[in-house]
């Protein structure tokens, strides 16, 4: 019942006109906060005559994450009438919608329907203002939409690593990360989190309490260092079971704030293995 909000009805003004002109509950779609869709990214290539121009899409680009929000949705009704299901502009489509807790939620958002895909529409000032003005709603930065507006692609985002165990500094595989690393940050720790000792290697585990100290590292090539280690972390997709560890975002704190951050979740049976009470790993 979750929906991922990533254009138009990020804006609240707008959802709320609609609803009221169409004889639609405003109140059919519950605000929960600030999300982001993973390896997705943003793209204009739809035409729409509604926004006198460009209205937004997404599709697949490993590495990138799509900032949004994520809705409670109490009737659907509304929000298939306001995306054009019943006449073929857009269609349902089941993501994984990530928040900054390190946590993975099953949603739905909406895409263009393949024959109404075309070529680089700019979008209209109108509907430009709207989705800057949904993304301030929820705290995110605009470049990433303004840059897709004027049909650049935009840079993948977040650049950052939050490493916890054998990729940080002095450990064993370093070295797999550092060629990969534009800067290294100070020492960075997410809260909300455990640290246990599975092998020669740690699992970060989400829980209550707790915290977990390791680095943040700024990444030169996004796509191809999470390529890398999404099969180094055995990680194979969020559509796909069985993935030993799932790429999340956190907000890790450093002494100049909070960084979003790409990490990995351990996924497995985490009561089999020992806690590492201090959060810090050292090796085996």
């Amino acid at each position: 019942m979750l929906y991922f909000a990533y254009g138009s009805n990020l804006d609240e003004e707008n959802w709320v006109l609609w609803c009221e002109k169409k004889g639609y509950d405003p109140a059919s779609i519950e605000a929960l906060g600030p999300a982001w869709l993973p390896d997705h990214e943003l793209v204009f290539h739809y035409q729409s005559r509604l926004r006198s121009g460009g209205a937004l899409d997404v599709r697949r680009r490993h590495g990138a994450a799509i900032p949004g929000a994520l809705f409670r949705v109490h009737d659907w009704e509304g929000l298939d009438a306001k995306e054009g299901v019943s006449g073929g502009y857009y269609r349902r489509l089941a993501v994984t919608a990530l928040t900054d807790d390190g946590r993975a939620h099953a949603a739905t958002t909406y895409c263009v329907c393949d024959e109404r895909v075309g070529d680089f529409v700019a979008p209209g000032p109108e509907y430009r203002q709207m989705v800057t003005r949904g993304l301030s709603r929820f705290g995110h930065s605009h470049d990433g939409f303004l840059a897709v507006a004027q049909g650049t692609p935009a840079s993948p985002s977040p650049t950052t690593l939050f490493a916890y165990g054998t990729l940080m500094s002095g450990e064993r595989s370093h070295d797999l990360l550092a060629p990969r690393v534009r800067q290294a940050h100070s020492a960075a720790y997410v809260t909300g989190a455990s640290l246990i000792h599975i092998d020669w290697y740690p699992g970060l585990v989400l829980t209550e309490e707790g915290s977990v100290h390791g680095e943040l590292y700024e990444l030169d090539d996004v796509a191809a260092t999470l390529q890398e280690f999404d099969s180094y972390e055995d990680f194979s997709g969020y559509e796909n079971e069985g993935s030993l560890y799932r790429r999340s975002l956190v907000s890790a704190v450093t002494g100049g704030g909070p960084v979003l951050a790409w990490t990995y979740i351990y996924l497995g049976d985490a009561d089999a293995f020992p806690l590492i009470p201090s959060g810090r790993w050292s090796g085996p």
